[in-house]
């Protein structure tokens, strides 16, 4: 698939144009705000300088990128002889569903719709399609022009060959794409950072700890370790000679205890969000946000050079 269309061009959409700028593929951005639309092209060509900076692109294929970025002026001409779109508009089931009509009316048989939603389910964004086979969530890990992995979702009326298809199509791109055997809302990555979000507010709001030393504990301890392998690898290892069985059997228990005093909240109290941004302020007094986004992705960029390395 050569032919790309970016549909939503903020944030996400944005880092998805740059992302297959790089790869050398045709990308057409189209979204209903002008103004946003514009602004992603400048984001995108930032994106792919700093892709350079970062010795992740050379600036052959940076100059390839820019010439095959294009601003479109609307939906008929992104989807014109398109093979792959990404979507990335409001998480919204009404405007997606307005979205996904046009797409089957003007798009090719054969182009895939792939959605970047974060946590809607595909079967019933996919419910008003005429031609559901071919719709599938592809959802990034921000930034998409930086992060490897991205969660394939199908729905119930998606195509296992729409599903093979896409997966073969990103792993030849370089990106690390799971696959979802059933839906659940927030898909794997979000749910699994859910939880870990919910305790560090709760750490937080019962005055454990600082919003600098609990984010510390993650990124200095077990961030580390999540670089390289998932926490069942990680318990596996863990246990010793006697595995993952042995681990459950021994120090498996003491999480019970944890699990018992966690909190279960089902909705954030106004006390731990006024601690965490009030905390979050005083840490970007060190480094401010622009600056501390560019240190990320300059480390992302290393890190990822290390994790290809045999």
């Amino acid at each position: 698939m050569q032919e790309i269309g970016i549909l939503g061009a903020g944030l996400i959409g944005a880092s998805w144009a740059s992302f297959f700028a790089a790869q050398g593929l045709n990308v057409r951005i189209y979204d209903v705000n002008e103004e946003v639309k514009q602004q992603a092209l400048g984001v995108a060509e930032n994106n792919l300088q700093r892709l350079v900076k970062l010795e992740l692109l050379s600036e052959e294929a940076k100059a390839v990128g820019l010439q095959n970025l294009q601003l479109v002026d609307s939906m008929q001409e992104l989807l014109t002889d398109v093979e792959y779109v990404q979507e990335s508009v409001i998480e919204d089931y009404e405007i997606k569903a307005d979205v996904y009509r046009q797409f089957e009316q003007s798009a090719p048989e054969t182009a895939i719709l792939a959605s970047s939603s974060s946590g809607l389910l595909m079967t019933r964004m996919q419910s008003v399609m005429q031609h559901p086979g071919r719709a599938l969530i592809a959802h990034p890990f921000n930034p998409p022009h930086l992060i490897p992995l991205v969660e394939l979702v199908p729905g119930e009326q998606t195509a296992p060959e729409t599903v093979e298809r896409v997966r073969d199509f990103f792993q030849q791109l370089g990106k690390y794409p799971v696959i979802l055997n059933k839906e659940v809302p927030g898909h794997i990555a979000n749910r699994l950072a859910a939880a870990i979000w919910r305790e560090s507010l709760a750490l937080l709001d019962e005055g454990v700890a600082s919003v600098e030393d609990i984010d510390a504990a993650l990124c200095q301890g077990p961030g580390l370790r999540w670089a390289l392998m998932g926490q069942h690898l990680i318990y596996e290892l863990g246990g010793g000679e006697g595995g993952y069985e042995k681990f459950f059997d021994t120090i498996g228990a003491s999480f019970e205890a944890y699990w018992e005093d966690m909190q279960t909240w089902t909705r954030i109290p106004e006390s731990a969000k006024a601690k965490a941004v009030a905390g979050t302020q005083k840490y970007l007094e060190q480094q401010g946000r622009a600056e501390r986004a560019a240190w990320r992705d300059e480390k992302l960029a290393r890190i990822q050079q290390i994790l290809k390395e045999e």
